[in-house]
């Protein structure tokens, strides 16, 4: 490769175009100070990708654009190219001759070519790699980077290092993998997100489908019933119907009979109520006779008989009347009952009459829609005459259509028969591609062997390396894990320490007592202490405990009432609140008994709550008062049998804090924490301590396991890297023939997608054929069948009539029904105002009857009060007097009214026989009118339960009867399918919320998840793959990079005492254990001096070190071209001569462009270039003479 021309347009000084051409050896490039020399490596540095306008020495990068002089204006663009001669293929690109050229626009746009082609920075970068012409390698070395390589740090000298090493496309490897590693590693978090989000929804959702499956199956199943039982109902209705109406008229027959028998006893009772009434008013005339005779006996013989007399004839008359009220009672309760009777049937009635009106509403819209259908028919025919055209047009469209198609098919044969010829051609071309091939990989299979052997080796050395990592890994993780523990176990210990410091948990006015009893210590000997500060209690018993103290947990204990005065007041005076104190003289303690003790003494009680705690002897009346009289039990069922034992006399708790109280009542459910971290917070701290402990001896007890697992890794690690080193060289080999392999097959693939892509044109083309004479054939069959339209339109119009047949023959139908409906509601409209009247008359005869109801009771009273009188006015009457003709008279009256009174109590018991007979007629007319009622109700039923499934089957099916024929069952039982639909329907109901939508919608979902975890997978599998190839890299860069830095370290040795004529130096790597991380650390002793730091040297001798540096990284890999700019100018004259006569001998392999004002440099130089600025600002190259560039250079130094 060899540098052979740069062009320059429009870049900083260089104004015109101008072309400087480079031949083998060194060319150097002379100058005065200030005419544009350096801006020649500016613009190769540009070229070759730089992006720093501070490197480039600019503020911004617009600053590389001419800018204009007093006498040029400033140019718009600037333009750099560089000529690379490519014959040796020492750029990874098939072409003699490579131009890289930049261009960058005022605008701020630029653009990359690459053989005037436009290409992408990274495409020139790639390019370049290996090479060492980067922008960041060492093929343009500046005066001020010489300073560096010797100034800088050693984590940044190592820069130039790894590209010389050659591993710099292995790091941007590295770091691109990295960078993808992390993205992936975001994806599958989101991803991962989103599948957990995802398995929350999908649980609910597939049982939400679950449901709606069982839901549609349990729809399908009542589908078939309902449509079965309505096809049974309609087939059967007709004879339903019979057997109904034949009961109906046995009813009707018996209720005429039971009607007439009723009228005929209500004419007998009649009659004789009128024949008792006439015996009542004989009677009535009779006791008027007998009552003149008696006052005139009176006269004779007293008042006092008379008066008897008309006593007895009272009492008689209140018993006729009281048989009176009885019989209008039960008149008015019959007719109230025959009111009801009627008034149900009246709704009944009216019931019909609104299912009649909702039926001819129906029929009417059916109606209706017959006749938008007939309208519609109508439409259809017209629409049929415009389909007729239509074809008619598309059959001339069809016509041209053939004649386009037949040109194709022409086309489509003559790009077979090319593409035959060109497929031909390709074919030999990749049968001898083919055959170099074999011989390559015969090559290769050789090598490959070699390879085989030495991985081998090198895999046993690996799996050692890998068991003693993992060993490794595993230690280190458990004492990372103990150290977790530890930081969570001591974090989690000063919470609980502060929470008790700052008495967390307590009631406030507690707290305010227990702070105020810290800071004042008189204060503090008012009080013992909190209830959970006295207490220690068992961790088992914690929960029962704090349960049954309840809100006591945080009274205060005081030795006496005056102490817990003396608190109290404090609260009142700072107004902290109440709290609750327990002085131990005041409390009383609640002592059990031997026999208690006994009773409660049964399997699952663990005993008396105090004495299952610890605490001081001093608060035993404390404690006893609070838990003597509770009994600790396991669970709720032995509480409950305890406490039926002992009649509810104590407080029983369970281990979970369930409780029984003594008067009966019990408490439960979830339980609170405050309290039990009150009492077990010591017990808490003390365990963490404890666990600390533990943690921290484990962690001692592993470190001189894990210093000497370290150790064996070391050296395991130092033997596998002898062992790959030796490998790589074979690989490296194998590499080289694998990429000639790979380029060869490379070739190949593109000549067979080539080949493959002819034959896919070719069948295309075949394919396109074949379509175009099928197209022609269909073309060919429309037209036919166009041409036969007029025929079927005819046939379509004559359907379209039969169709109008139909039709109208439906609306005549519809509109019979539509009037046999309103004449059975015009009839049912009778019935109800027949019936409607029939209450009224009878509402208006038990108004009659409760009228003569109460002349009756008021008639009984007036009596009553007769009655009382005339007994109180016989006992002062006393004389007596008789008369024989009178008394005989009165005799034959007493006669009369016997005989009356005998017949009127035959009548009385004839009328009792028919009041009785007449109400059984009552019920028995009732009841058989009920059946009527029912029976009428069920001809009503038959018809409104096939209207009601008609309009379900239609509503909910979309079916009518014709079309329902399609599900009949042949056997289907009518009673057993109703069951079964009963059923069937209650099953529908347990499901609850159906969400037919789930069933897709879990599709979907499930789908959409299943695709994610596909996804995860394959980012999971990527990010492994990314760890491996990072781990591949990583290794491979550290290889390369100590077998190339060894190199690079012994050369450095051996220029350094070519150019100081002796002396030594060394390169070390420092700072860090991993190789891809240490930072380059120089070492030189210059003759006559010790070994010691570059700080140390003068600026020359860094000048030369650093040059010497430069010269050894040229031998490990001789780079196609370098740029010295000024590099030698802190030497002095014999330095100089040395690096110019060293530089002489390394232009045999390298290109040198050297920018210099040094004489022995421009001497041993090939060629010369002048760079002058005859016009202000404007730089320009000249033709230079020898003598005159070493003539200038003498003068400005």
């Amino acid at each position: 490769m060899n540098f052979k021309q740069l062009d320059l347009a429009g870049f900083k000084s260089f104004a015109d175009k101008i072309e400087i051409k480079f031949g083998d050896g060194v060319t150097a490039i002379v100058g005065p100070n200030g005419c544009g020399k350096s801006n020649v490596a500016d613009a190769i540095r540009w070229v070759l990708g730089e992006q720093s306008s501070k490197t480039l020495r600019g503020s911004s990068m617009q600053d590389v654009i001419f800018n204009g002089t007093e006498k040029r204006k400033s140019l718009s663009y600037c333009e750099v190219t560089m000529y690379f001669d490519n014959t040796d293929r020492f750029f990874n690109y098939d072409f003699d001759e490579i131009a890289i050229t930049r261009k960058l626009y005022r605008s701020g746009e630029s653009e990359y070519l690459l053989n005037k082609t436009v290409c992408r920075l990274k495409d020139i970068t790639n390019l370049l790699y290996n090479s060492g012409l980067g922008k960041d390698g060492y093929s343009i070395i500046g005066q001020d980077q010489v300073g560096k390589i010797l100034s800088s740090k050693p984590e940044d000298r190592r820069a130039i290092f790894e590209d010389a090493a050659g591993i710099s496309k292995f790091k941007s490897r590295k770091v691109e993998a990295e960078r993808k590693l992390e993205r992936t590693k975001d994806n599958l978090l989101k991803i991962q997100l989103v599948v957990d989000e995802i398995e929350r929804q999908l649980g609910p959702l597939q049982k939400q489908a679950e449901d709606a499956k069982i839901f549609l199956k349990l729809k399908e199943e009542l589908k078939l019933l309902e449509i079965n039982a309505f096809i049974y109902q309609q087939e059967n209705a007709n004879e339903a119907k019979e057997k109904i109406n034949a009961r109906l008229n046995a009813i009707a027959e018996e209720l005429t009979l039971r009607q007439e028998e009723l009228r005929a006893t209500s004419e007998s009772y009649a009659n004789n109520m009128a024949s008792i009434d006439a015996i009542d008013k004989s009677v009535e005339r009779l006791h008027e006779n007998i009552l003149n005779l008696t006052v005139s006996l009176e006269k004779q013989a007293g008042e006092t008989n008379v008066i008897r007399e008309r006593v007895r004839y009272l009492t008689e008359q209140n018993a006729k009347l009281t048989l009176n009220e009885t019989n209008f009672e039960k008149l008015i309760e019959a007719v109230l009952e025959e009111i009801e009777n009627q008034k149900q049937k009246t709704e009944a009635f009216k019931t019909k009459l609104k299912d009649c009106k909702k039926e001819e509403e129906e029929l009417s819209n059916q109606y209706l829609m017959i006749i938008d259908a007939l309208a519609l028919s109508e439409g259809e025919a017209e629409k049929g005459q415009k389909d007729v055209i239509d074809a008619l047009d598309k059959l001339a469209y069809i016509k041209a259509n053939s004649s386009r198609l037949s040109a194709e098919k022409e086309a489509s044969i003559t790009a077979i028969d090319e593409t035959n010829l060109k497929i031909e051609s390709l074919t030999n071309k990749i049968n001898e591609q083919e055959e170099q091939i074999k011989v390559q990989k015969e090559q290769i299979k050789v090598l490959d062997n070699s390879s085989k052997e030495k991985k081998e080796i090198l895999l046993k050395a690996k799996l050692q390396i890998s068991a003693l990592e993992e060993d490794i890994e595993t230690l280190n993780k458990k004492r990372n894990d103990a150290s977790t523990k530890i930081q969570v176990y001591e974090n989690r210990k000063r919470i609980l320490e502060e929470m008790q410091a700052e008495h967390e948990g307590y009631a406030g006015s507690v707290k305010k007592l227990l702070k105020e009893s810290e800071r004042n210590e008189s204060f503090r000997k008012n009080m013992v202490g909190t209830l959970a500060s006295l207490i220690t209690v068992p961790e088992k018993y914690e929960t029962a405990i704090e349960t049954a103290l309840g809100n006591a947990i945080q009274n205060i204990v005081t030795r006496n009432e005056n102490d817990a005065k003396v608190l109290i007041e404090y609260l009142k005076q700072n107004q902290f609140g109440r709290a609750t104190f327990l002085p131990i003289t005041s409390m009383r303690p609640r002592i059990l008994s031997e026999a208690d003790k006994k009773l409660i003494n049964v399997p699952g009680s663990h005993g008396i709550a105090k004495e299952l705690i610890k605490y001081g002897s001093d608060i035993e009346n404390v404690i006893s008062n609070l838990l003597g009289a509770t009994v600790v039990v396991d669970n709720l069922d032995v509480a409950i049998k305890l406490a039926q034992n002992t009649k509810f006399t104590y407080k029983i708790v369970t281990l979970d804090g369930d409780i029984i109280n003594p008067q009966g009542s019990m408490t439960g459910g979830s339980k609170k924490s405050e309290a039990v971290n009150l009492i077990s917070r010591d017990r808490e701290i003390k365990t963490l301590a404890e666990q600390i402990e533990k943690f921290k001896e484990e962690i001692a007890m592993s470190a001189d396991t894990f210093a000497d697992m370290k150790a064996k890794l070391s050296d395991s690690q130092n033997k596998y890297d002898f062992l790959a080193s030796q490998d790589k060289k074979v690989d490296v080999e194998l590499a080289q023939e694998n990429e000639k392999l790979s380029s060869l097959e490379s070739l190949l693939a593109g000549n067979k997608t080539e080949l493959e892509n002819l034959k896919s044109n070719k069948v295309k083309l075949e394919n396109k054929i074949d379509v175009i004479v099928k197209e022609l054939a269909s073309e060919i069959e429309l037209e036919n069948a166009l041409s036969k339209g007029k025929t079927n339109a005819n046939e379509l119009a004559e359907k379209r009539s039969e169709r109008f047949a139909e039709l109208k023959e439906k609306r005549e139908k519809y509109n019979n029904e539509v009037t046999a409906k309103r004449v059975e509601i015009a009839s049912l409209e009778k019935e109800v105002l027949a019936s409607e009247q029939e209450v009224e008359r009878l509402e208006k005869q038990q108004g009659e009857l409760k009228y003569n109801l109460e002349l009756a009771r008021d008639e009984r009273a007036n009596n009553e009060k007769n009655i009382e009188d005339a007994n109180q006015l016989i006992a002062e009457m006393l004389e007596e007097n008789t008369s024989v003709e009178s008394k005989n008279r009165l005799a034959a009256f007493k006669e009369e009214q016997a005989n009356l009174e005998n017949n009127k109590q035959k009548l009385q018991q004839s009328l009792k026989e028919l009041d009785e007979k007449r109400t059984y007629l009552i019920e028995e007319t009732n009841k058989i009118s009920e059946k009527k009622v029912m029976e009428e109700m069920k001809v009503s039923k038959v018809d409104s339960d096939i209207d009601l499934m008609r309009e379900r089957i239609a509503e909910e099916y979309e079916l009518t009867y014709e079309t329902c024929q399609n599900y009949k069952q042949a056997d289907f039982n009518l009673t057993k399918g109703l069951q079964e639909i009963s059923k069937i329907k209650r099953e529908i109901v347990k499901l609850g919320y159906i969400n037919v939508s789930a069933i897709e919608s879990s599709g979907v979902l499930n789908e959409r998840y299943q695709a994610l975890k596909a996804q995860a997978d394959d980012l999971t599998k990527a990010q492994n793959e990314l760890v491996e190839i990072i781990d591949e890299v990583s290794v491979e860069m550290k290889n390369k990079f100590i077998e190339q830095f060894n190199r690079i370290n012994e050369n450095f040795g051996q220029t350094f005492r070519e150019l100081f004529g002796g002396g030594s130096a060394k390169l070390e790597l420092i700072g860090s254990d991993n190789v891809l991380e240490a930072g380059v650390e120089i070492f030189a002793e210059p003759p006559g001096k010790k070994l010691q730091s570059n700080t140390l040297l003068s600026g020359g001798e860094k000048a030369l070190t650093a040059i010497a540096i430069l010269f050894a990284i040229l031998k490990l890999k001789p780079m196609p071209f370098c740029l010295l700019d000024e590099i030698e100018a802190p030497l002095d004259e014999a330095n100089v001569v040395r690096f110019a006569q060293y530089l002489k001998r390394f232009s045999k392999e390298t290109q040198f462009i050297v920018i210099t004002h040094k004489k022995p440099t421009m001497e041993l130089a090939d060629a010369l270039y002048g760079v002058t600025m005859e016009e202000k600002g404007v730089s320009k190259t000249v033709s230079v003479k020898l003598s005159e560039a070493i003539k200038s250079a003498e003068e400005e130094n």
